[in-house]
Order: structure tokens, then C-alpha cells, then sequence
């Protein structure tokens, strides 16, 4: 029995979700609390005291406790960062919420560093006045205890795209609009009291746009998109990888690549996956979700059970976190899903509401 099924044995639990082995495929997404009960709400996300962040549950005076792993999102509908336990009985919690008790303004995107101890975000709020009205990067902790505003030499960082904090909090990857090219990946990483001057990453890239980094568990490396003109991951989009000292460019893997590849695919999104593997997005048959095993040349898809199924990123565990357009009896947006990382099985986090394909955040 697959363990998204196991859970949807636990009791009364059955009867007031409705859960299945594909989720909360009712189109509502369920709330939790610490009552003996489980409730189930509309497609609306729950704010302030009423989204708590919680590791478990307890329906009927049974704890169920959640899969490990969490998931940073921003909705279209209003421009609000959310976190949530990488589980479909979990309640998303609105950290811009939680974010405006520590500081007026408004914020472009978070990311969540691997190990989950670090949230990378990009604002506007007046944790720093160089950031008012110039969103800037912030690392916080991610129990909001704290703040940080990244000062190199030349003052703080004003990023041009989703960016990456590694587990440690001690390095940061950023895109960047002042190198050879029209888009580059930057380094700083922590130094003392204070953070390294940028290192650019990408100098020897024959590709003109860099976007969406994905840090490596233990900081050393990182994935993105390179592109050859500055299209943000169209056609001819390939998956590349630079260690975080600048060494070692590659491209791994090309739109030709794949099974009847051309010049005209795209690929995208690549995340590391805990055996070594890379999981990405190409669409050579279709938007779906692939994986490069480790030394491995060739990719296989994940399963061909989801069309329309972009913007991966890998959990701790492998399970893989994507936003699924094409889900039978949805809405047509972005829509949250989590699946096994053999893709055998999988359950909705989030549907009936569009998720911003500016890039998800997993961690720990």
C-alpha cells in the first residue's frame, strides 16, 4: 500500500476529507488545526492565527504526522508568498502575513535553501532602505526569528530573477544583469560580519541568459537554465550546471537530447535529486517531468501519466513537487502536485487556485 493511500485510513479522517490516492482532487483544499476534528474549506487560503504551520495534526486524538519536506509557492491571485508541509492534509501557511509583522512592503518571490533551515526573499520591504522601492535579496531563518539583508562592498543585492540560498546560509546564487552577458549567475557567499563581493559564474558560458538556480545539497554546485537569447526558457533552452566557485561549466543536457529532440524544445527547472539524479522539465513529448540519472547520457521520463506538468523541484526524499496545468477536472492553472520519485503514485497539494511558475522552493 502506497503511503498516500495509508493516509487516507486514518479514521473519520475518510469521511471528511474524501481523500484518494490522487489527493484532494475535489477541487477544495483541506484545513487543519488542532481540534479533533478536520475541516474542509473552499478554494481560499486561510491567513493570520488560522494557518498555522503544522508539523502534525490530530484528528480524533490520533497524531498524523506529516511527510517530511516543505514547499515555498506565491499565488497569482494575490501576490502572496506561501509555505506548506509537503503533505495534502497540511495548511498553507501566508508568510506575507507572517513577513508583515517584521516589515512593511511588498515582496516578489521566496526560496527555501535544501536542509530547510534558510528562506531566501526577494523585497521591498524596509528591512533596508536600499530596498524600499527596489526589491533586494533577505535571508531570514525560517522560523522568522530573524533578519538578514546580504551587504557586499557595493551595498546590498537588487536580483534580476529567482535565486538560491545554499543549507548553511552562508552562500547565496543569484541572476544578474552587469556581466557578459544579458542574464549571469552570481555568487556571494558570507564572510566574517559581512558577504563577498559577487563572483561570476557563468563568465565562460556560451549560452546569453542564466536563470533559475537550484543549489546543490552540499552547496558545492548548482543547476539552471541557460538560454541562447534572453527568452526566459523558451526553445533552444538547455540544462546547465557551474560549480559555486566558478569552475567546471557544462552543459548537461540539450534540447536535441531527448527522444526526436530538435533545437526548438526547451528544457527547464532542473533540480538535484538525493540519489545524484537531475529532474527537469522538457517537452519533447509535451511538458513533463524527466530525470538524468547520475553519469548517466540519456534521460527517461518520470511517467507519462501528467501532460502540461512543469517547474519541478526535488524534496529530500526524491518525492518530486511540480505545477500541473492539465489535471482532469481542474481549472487549467498552475495547480500544486506532489508525486512519488518513481512517479508510481501522487496527491494534489494545492488545487482550484494558480500558482506563479516563477519557481518553487523544496527543502528539508
Amino acid at each position: 500500500m502506497s503511503k498516500f493511500i495509508s493516509l487516507c485510513l486514518v479514521g473519520v479522517l475518510v469521511l471528511l476529507v474524501g481523500c484518494s490516492a490522487a489527493g484532494n482532487e475535489n477541487g477544495v483544499e483541506p484545513q487543519v488545526d488542532t481540534s479533533s476534528s478536520v475541516s474542509v474549506a473552499d478554494d481560499s487560503q486561510t491567513s493570520g492565527e488560522e494557518a498555522a504551520y503544522l508539523p502534525t495534526v490530530m484528528v480524533d486524538d490520533v497524531v498524523v504526522v506529516h511527510s517530511a519536506g516543505h514547499i515555498h509557492y506565491t499565488l497569482s491571485n494575490n501576490q502572496h508568498l506561501y509555505r506548506i508541509v509537503a503533505d495534502s492534509l497540511a495548511t498553507p501557511q501566508d508568510l506575507t502575513l507572517a513577513l508583515d509583522a517584521l516589515a512593511g512592503g511588498a515582496d516578489e518571490w521566496s526560496n527555501l535553501s535544501p536542509n530547510g533551515a534558510w528562506l531566501l526573499l526577494s523585497t521591498e520591504r524596509d528591512f533596508d532602505a536600499e530596498c524600499v522601492g527596489w526589491a533586494c535579496l533577505v535571508l531570514l531563518p525560517t522560523d522568522l526569528s530573524s533578519s538578514e539583508v546580504p551587504r557586499t562592498a557595493s551595498g546590498v543585492v537588487h536580483p534580476d530573477g529567482f535565486s538560491a540560498v545554499a543549507s548553511g546560509g552562508d552562500l547565496i546564487v543569484f541572476v544578474g544583469g552587469d556581466g557578459p552577458h544579458s542574464q549571469d549567475l552570481y555568487a556571494i557567499t558570507r564572510q566574517g560580519g559581512g558577504w563577498s563581493e559577487p563572483l561570476l559564474l557563468t563568465g565562460s558560458s556560451p549560452y546569453d541568459t542564466h536563470t533559475q538556480p537550484a543549489v546543490s545539497g552540499d552547496g558545492s554546485k548548482v543547476l539552471f537554465n541557460c538560454d541562447p537569447d534572453l527568452q526566459d526558457g523558451q526553445e533552444g533552452t538547455a540544462v546547465c550546471e557551474v560549480h559555486t566557485d566558478a569552475s567546471n561549466f557544462r552543459t548537461v543536457i540539450g534540447p536535441e537530447d531527448g527522444p526526436g529532440g530538435t533545437a526548438t524544445n526547451a528544457l527547464r527547472h532542473p533540480d538535484y535529486a538525493p540519489d545524484g539524479s537531475i529532474i527537469f522539465e522538457a517537452d519533447w513529448y509535451g511538458e513533463q517531468i524527466w530525470r538524468l540519472a547520475a553519469g548517466s547520457s540519456t534521460s527517461t521520463r518520470v511517467t507519462d501519466a501528467f501532460n502540461n506538468d512543469n517547474s519541478p523541484c526535488v524534496l529530500p526524499d526524491g518525492r518530486i513537487v511540480s505545477l500541473w496545468l492539465d489535471r482532469p477536472g481542474g481549472s487549467g492553472g498552475h495547480e500544486l502536485k506532489l508525486m512519488a520519485a518513481d512517479g508510481s503514485d501522487y496527491e494534489m497539494l494545492l488545487t482550484g487556485l494558480d500558482v506563479f511558475d516563477l519557481g518553487l522552493g523544496c527543502g528539508e
